[in-house]
């Protein structure tokens, strides 16, 4: 079974070490999971317990990890739901874009969420400590993502990052922060700061 992360005020911990998490009660809310033709409660988790970037610093939250079966988990781009909210065609993307757990590739999305659509019983259900009791293998699922998309441009463009250095200096000698100066051919510029004198070299793309 996978490991997921949830969190609930420590004033629930009892209750939930006794009766576990009853769907009915801790719904997040209802969806259309692909593959059904009905709408069912999901609980709403974590892959990693550090994507819930509100609650895992929240000293009136404790961290739990759950164990589930892969045949009540899919996953899930909760920036998609997010903007569907406010935009039918990113709910559609969001309903697209679902998968089984089994099927996800860690890194894909940035904020992934895992819906749950069973109950989960207490002893499926165990209480962290303050280290979470187990390493991580990554810090959280954006940093992860960020670095999933970094590899897949440098096997793209493969220039060391070049290009984007240079859109990233270029944006900020619009905010006036560096000054640019491009050699005599046109193949290499030098951004500096004028009060610190700190510069980088890049080749012109």
């Amino acid at each position: 079974m996978p490991e997921l992360y949830f969190f609930v005020s420590k004033e629930k911990i009892e209750d939930v070490i006794d009766c576990g998490l009853k769907l009915t009660e801790w719904y997040d809310r209802e969806l259309t999971i692909p593959g059904s033709t009905y709408k069912t409660k999901v609980i709403r988790a974590f892959l990693n317990p550090r994507d819930n970037k509100e609650k895992v610093n929240d000293t009136k939250y404790q961290c739990l990890r759950l164990k589930v079966g892969l045949d009540y988990c899919s996953v899930a781009d909760s920036h998609l739901y997010a903007l569907g909210l406010e935009n039918p065609r990113f709910m559609e993307l969001y309903y697209k874009a679902m998968v089984p757990l089994q099927d996800y590739s860690f890194g894909t999305y940035r904020s992934p969420e895992v819906l749950v659509t069973t109950s989960i019983l207490p002893e499926y259900i165990e209480v962290t400590g303050r280290s979470l009791d187990i390493p991580l293998l990554y810090e959280n699922s954006e940093s992860l993502y960020l670095e999933n998309r970094m590899q897949q441009y440098e096997e793209t463009y493969k220039d060391s990052g070049n290009l984007l250095m240079y859109s990233f200096y270029k944006y900020l000698e619009s905010e006036g922060r560096v000054r640019c100066y491009e050699d005599n051919k046109k193949e290499n510029c030098i951004f500096y700061n004028t009060e610190t004198m700190e510069y980088i070299v890049l080749k012109m793309p």
